[in-house]
């Protein structure tokens, strides 16, 4: 079953084909492995194998295929749950201090009936908060008046709890995503950060994030 990856924000809910979230990475396979079959064509000995070999090959392909599947980690293996989350008309500096004494930097956001509609980081507030003056750089308010809802990020990706934490990793590392909340009937459950992934490959050793 493909993993299914999802934005939600104000109004938002909708689903994120596999494809466009790694189309660039896929296409450079591609053109990769394209190069290594025109080299392989060239070899004088590449079509020499025998029928047993070939079939051994493939075998241990197969197998080797059903191992990591067996093996592979899903999102609510590897989350942190329950999460810790803000509300929108929470104001800025109070996720700042939540930041501080959880020693995170993300922090997911949610409306007045509890969906999730976006995700602030201690890089969004540090922004609005720099500066000597009383105003914000970002949002021409007053530091002390500013509101989640003024600065929070307000499309973001999420996984579902069944997603295969290789995938997210990938996006971490290919799309730059600091963070990945977990959802699962459209209510927040979890959420999977670079330390979480860390961790998961330091207890398992077998996350091959580019199977």
């Amino acid at each position: 079953m493909l993993p299914e990856f999802r934005i939600f924000g104000p109004g938002i809910s909708n689903t994120v084909p596999l494809e466009q979230l790694f189309a660039r990475k896929r296409v450079e396979k591609v053109s990769i492995s394209t190069k290594i079959k025109k080299v392989k064509d060239e070899e004088p000995h590449a079509d020499t194998l025998s029928t047993y070999q070939s079939q051994s090959l493939k075998a241990y392909r197969t197998a080797d295929s059903a191992n990591h599947q067996q093996s592979a980690l899903k999102a609510a293996q590897v989350m942190t749950s329950p999460v810790v989350s803000i509300f929108e008309k929470e104001e800025a500096q109070q996720a700042l201090l939540i930041l501080d004494e959880g020693n995170f930097r993300h922090i997911p956001v949610l409306s007045e009936q509890h969906q999730l509609i976006g995700m602030v980081s201690d890089r969004d507030i540090y922004r609005c908060m720099c500066g000597t003056g009383t105003g914000c750089l970002h949002c021409a308010k007053d530091k002390q008046d500013v509101l989640i809802k003024d600065i929070m990020k307000d499309q973001v990706l999420t996984a579902s709890v069944d997603t295969d934490a290789r995938y997210i990793a990938r996006l971490f590392v290919e799309q730059r995503v600091g963070a990945m909340p977990i959802v699962e009937a459209d209510k927040l459950v979890g959420i999977v950060t670079r330390s979480d992934i860390l961790r998961a490959v330091m207890l398992n050793l077998h996350l091959d994030v580019w199977e």
